[in-house]
């Protein structure tokens, strides 16, 4: 069963986590934040939203279509100026036109049908001002395909339960796809790059296996059932050489378009 972002038991699925120095290294050779008006859609927990706002950003705009990740966002922030909290879709924000100098969306798109994605795109060049920078980041088929690793836990998922590379194929986005649809809504200088992630450190594996089976921050682990989620857990386990200190990383492909 997919995921249910509304539901009251996935709160916190999206939060407990630091942006890493890799991902502020990337984003500050792409745009300058400062002093900018910044739209984080599909913000989840506001993890990505605090990390605008550390790196100058005058206002972060919180997006979300689900109340339960606005929620968290909410107390991610709690207490904290110049954020604003609005529940809305990546298809429809209900924000008004040109109010943006950079629409953020991270691990968003492939949750998009890709007959909506284009709409999604518009609607993110309506956002924004003219010279404002749209910045996508998402998995690729290509990012999500890398072997099983200490590096790459995620690759552990296929090997145990391959059916899912099906699920992955359906909705993961294809990078000539998204730069077509960029430039088909007007966006100009549209580039890609990659990005090594680093996404948590387990201190010892009874941690990693903790946040598998709650399913954290994985939205395909709710594609398997406890029992099946048990089984890839002791894969993992075996498969791991080390069982302290294991850093896992995640591959990214980013694009960005200006308006």
């Amino acid at each position: 069963m997919s995921m249910n972002f509304h539901a009251p038991e996935n709160r916190h699925t999206y939060l407990g986590r630091e942006t890493q120095p890799e991902w502020f290294d990337l984003m500050q050779k792409l745009v300058d934040p400062h002093d900018k008006e910044i739209a984080d859609i599909g913000c989840g927990g506001g993890i990505y939203s605090l990390a605008w706002r550390k790196m100058g950003a005058k206002k972060v705009t919180c997006v979300d279509f689900s109340q339960q990740m606005l929620a968290d966002a909410a107390e991610n922030t709690q207490g904290l100026p110049n954020f604003v909290l609005k529940q809305g879709d990546a298809l429809c924000t209900g924000l008004p036109d040109s109010c943006q100098d950079i629409v953020f969306e991270r691990a968003l798109i492939h949750h998009i049908s890709q007959e909506n994605r284009t709409s999604c795109f518009a609607e993110a060049y309506r956002l924004l001002r003219p010279g404002g920078m749209y910045i996508l980041q998402d998995r690729t088929l290509q990012d999500i395909q890398r072997p099983g690793s200490p590096e790459h836990i995620r690759g552990y998922i296929f090997d145990i339960y391959p059916h899912l590379q099906n699920f992955e194929n359906q909705r993961r986005p294809n990078n000539i796809e998204v730069i077509d649809g960029l430039q088909s809504v007007g966006f100009k200088q549209v580039k890609v790059f990659s990005l090594l992630e680093k996404y948590t450190i387990y201190k010892n594996f009874s941690q990693l296996a903790t946040g598998f089976q709650a399913r954290k921050s994985r939205s395909i682990l709710h594609e398997l059932s406890d029992e099946e989620i048990a089984h890839l857990v002791r894969h993992i386990e075996k498969s791991l050489d080390t069982k302290t200190d294991i850093v896992e990383k995640d591959f990214w492909t980013i694009w960005t378009g200006i308006k």
